[in-house]
């Protein structure tokens, strides 16, 4: 549980390490009433890292009532992946108030540059997630490939830097990037996604990239900008 924690991370090649990382099958609980703010330490580190074969899920308070802003302190993810090859697992968001804040060429939720990845899920909360250069808000970093991607509730507000999409692919380098199924069902409160410049896509593929099935459910409201 996080309970008004601050982590305040310093880079320094001393300190290779995020501000928080999940091993193996981890729960965050934001606890009502508290701010909680996570900043990695090594640039190459993300706020909340997540590494290949672990699954993070985060929660919010009953009351709503909590919240978490978290980024990187440099190239890395908010929460997901690392700079170059440290690529991330699974991401589950069932609620909380959260801010995450990709770092140059990394998403807010998801990879990082030449960093993959696995599957997203959000099921509720409030999220607000942006992506640096050639990253996704949720999703993809430049150069990277992601998993599938599903939002069934909550509020979500994701915004992609150049040539990435909000919701989806980041941009390319010297390959084209992939990503896997989309779906937002009809039960979100609302999904607002705002493609960087010169992407082709608010939700689905970055510039030059792939995408799988993207399926927005009749009556879902999704904004696309």
């Amino acid at each position: 549980m996080l309970d008004g924690v601050t982590i305040n991370g310093t880079h320094s090649m001393s300190y290779l390490w995020a501000g928080i990382t999940c091993k193996g099958e981890a729960t965050i609980i934001l606890k009502d009433g508290t701010t909680n703010k996570v900043t990695g330490f090594n640039n190459e580190y993300p706020g909340i890292y997540v590494p290949v074969g672990s699954t993070l899920t985060i929660k919010g308070g009953t009351q709503g009532t909590d919240s978490l802003i978290v980024g990187s302190n440099g190239f890395a993810a908010g929460i997901g992946a690392g700079l170059n090859h440290k690529s991330c697992g699974n991401i589950v968001i069932q609620g909380g108030n959260i801010v995450a804040t990709g770092g140059l060429y990394a998403a807010g939720i998801g990879g990082a540059y030449v960093s993959t990845c696995g599957d997203i899920e959000i099921t509720g909360g409030n999220i607000k997630a942006k992506g640096g250069v050639g990253a996704a808000g949720v999703g993809g970093g430049r150069g990277a490939n992601c998993g599938d991607i599903n939002i069934s509730g909550g509020t979500i507000i994701a915004e992609g830097g150049e040539d990435a999409a909000g919701i989806g692919g980041g941009g390319p380098i010297d390959i084209n990037t992939q990503c896997g199924s989309i779906t937002i069902t009809s039960t979100v409160t609302s999904v607002t996604a705002t493609k960087g410049q010169e992407a082709p896509n608010s939700i689905g593929a970055g510039s030059g990239g792939t995408c799988g099935t993207v399926t927005i459910e009749p009556g879902a409201n999704v904004t696309q900008n």
